[in-house]
């Protein structure tokens, strides 16, 4: 499908999603299992952690184009958010979650959850590295401006394990709800370190680069994909199921 396309943001409501999704169900219909009637528009949204958001949006513009008719709609944000909404009756057709604990959280939604990628952990500066940002300790440094995600979200409780185990006690002056959030005030020169996934930040260069941590970490994070039951418990669309072997294909190459 061409143009640009709609995100379904966590600062809003999933809610604004679903009267999105049943406007286009309304309107153009599907049949009684969740497939597609013809080539009739119909919207499917994902629910994808932030930090996994761009390698997915290739994913949404690969199935739109072999589905005619489909349009993908990101919602991207920290897994644990995610989890939440869907158990309180979002719309989602797929959930991405980093980590198991989310996937869990929203129990029989998730049919045969899977890993779908996996990653580990690096100190991501600015372009250039205005903070000469060198090792772990670093982030205990007096002026450094640091951060990373907050307590709960997958990606901040990676990066405790991560500098728990290097022995460093960090001076911490942001705590943000998503890897995106966060990524984005590193891009923005308004951080000199965080944090973050090790492919997020290099599908952000050459704004952001990758520093390595020293000691070298052991965290490893796996992504993990599901198509979801309707709120109602149906079943799960045709577009999620193709949209989880699409994913299946182009994230865990």
């Amino acid at each position: 499908m061409s143009g640009v396309r709609r995100t379904v943001t966590a600062r809003r409501s999933w809610c604004a999603a679903f009267l999105v999704a049943s406007l286009v169900i309304g309107a153009c219909g599907v049949d009684g299992t969740g497939g597609a009637t013809g080539d009739r528009r119909r919207t499917l949204v994902v629910a994808v952690a932030a930090s996994l958001a761009a390698p997915v949006e290739r994913v949404a513009t690969r199935l739109e184009a072999e589905r005619p008719g489909l349009e993908v709609q990101l919602n991207p944000a920290a897994s644990s958010t995610l989890a939440r909404q869907i158990a309180e009756g979002s719309p989602a057709g797929v959930f991405i979650s980093a980590g198991p604990g989310p996937m869990a959280a929203i129990g029989d939604r998730a049919v045969d959850p899977r890993v779908v990628a996996a990653d580990d952990l690096v100190l991501a500066v600015p372009a250039g590295n205005p903070g000469s940002v060198r090792t772990t300790a670093d982030l205990s440094r007096p002026g450094l401006r640091v951060g990373w995600c907050a307590p709960g979200v997958p990606c901040g409780e990676y990066a405790r394990t991560m500098v728990g185990q290097a022995g460093v006690a960090p001076s911490v002056d942001t705590e943000e709800p998503d890897a995106g959030s966060l990524l984005a005030k590193v891009r923005a020169r308004e951080l000199d370190v965080a944090v973050l996934y090790r492919a997020q930040v290099l599908a952000a260069a050459p704004d952001v680069e990758v520093v390595e941590p020293d000691p070298p970490s052991d965290v490893r994070v796996e992504y993990l994909i599901a198509a979801l039951r309707g709120p109602d418990g149906s079943a799960p669309t045709d577009d999620a199921v193709a949209f989880v072997d699409r994913a299946g294909d182009d994230l865990s190459g």
